[in-house]
């Protein structure tokens, strides 16, 4: 089952991803040297690697749920850049 993603672990995932965009904003996952906005992989990764270490043991037993947790959260803030982009009006 290729699309079977954990909810444990993407539920707290998007936990950590709202503390951490009410804390600190958007601008904390895009790239300081790009022009145009673009993700930080490593952010994502610290977010995600922030739930695994609260979800516990349960996310080692699939060895993709880090991946897809990974791509959850990343559509997540490409939802929200577009929208603050519409915003913005660009």
């Amino acid at each position: 089952m290729p699309n079977v993603v954990d909810l444990t672990l993407v539920s707290q995932a998007r936990r950590a991803l709202h503390s951490t965009l009410d804390g600190r904003g958007l601008g904390f996952f895009l790239e300081e040297s790009s022009r145009a906005p673009r993700l930080d992989p490593r952010r994502i990764a610290w977010i995600v690697e922030a739930a695994r270490r609260r979800v516990g043991d349960q996310a080692r037993r699939d060895p993709n749920a880090l991946s897809r947790t990974r791509r959850v959260v990343r559509r997540e803030l490409i939802r929200r850049l577009a929208d603050a982009m519409l915003q913005a009006g660009l």
